[in-house]
């Protein structure tokens, strides 16, 4: 298994879990400005020219979510996701995609206007506009882990760590407010453990 990887990037969610499962991979570590990831052979892999991509037995594949999920039910054992037929499934799946669909959105815009687009391409607006939507989605975050370890049940899982790649991206980059501390209660408590610490080596780009 070879796991493409960039310092910072959606790829850290790949590593974790494997960390975490205990799964052994070799990592591809890349840079985001040494031109590896638009050469021909790594577009072929993965045509967006993004991280993370997994190799596993003949199949190429990306999208970290997808990663994740596909990682669960070939060698999870039932490991960092509630069964199907638990009432916590569907929690788990809510948080799971909540991480991309109303937390990453935001931090998107936010990271094009601070340190992506050209000054001409920056928009004020579009910034203002995006950190109040951060704002919105963290205070739903902070009440789901007031006073809890982790999201789903009283133990770790998958959903814990798609969510937590994004508030510790909004922490790198300066967009993650002092208050509620809850959040950041919540995330290091997930940052000591050794998984995490690994996912992060290497800090942002």
């Amino acid at each position: 298994m070879k796991l493409h990887h960039v310092p910072g990037a959606r790829s850290c969610r790949v590593r974790w879990l494997l960390e975490e499962l205990g799964i052994e991979y070799e990592l591809d570590q890349k840079e985001l400005r040494d031109g590896s990831l638009r050469s021909p052979e790594y577009l072929a892999k993965n045509p967006n020219g993004k991280v993370p991509t997994l190799e596993d037995d003949g199949v190429i594949f990306y999208e970290s979510g997808a990663i994740l999920q596909y990682l669960l039910e070939r060698y999870g054992k039932g490991r960092l996701a509630p069964a199907i037929d638990s009432p916590s499934r569907p929690i788990f799946l809510q948080w799971f995609h909540w991480a991309e669909a109303t937390l990453m959105p935001p931090m998107g815009v936010i990271m094009g206007n601070r340190f992506v687009l050209t000054e001409e391409d920056r928009s004020e607006a579009a910034l203002s506009v995006a950190r109040r939507q951060l704002a919105n989605a963290l205070r739903v975050l902070a009440g789901s882990v007031e006073g809890k370890a982790f999201l789903v049940d009283d133990e770790l899982s998958a959903a814990d760590i798609m969510v937590a790649y994004s508030l510790t991206l909004a922490k790198m980059v300066g967009e993650l407010p002092e208050e509620p501390e809850s959040l950041h209660h919540w995330l290091a408590g997930l940052a000591a453990r050794p998984g995490y610490q690994t996912a992060f080596e290497g800090g942002f780009g």
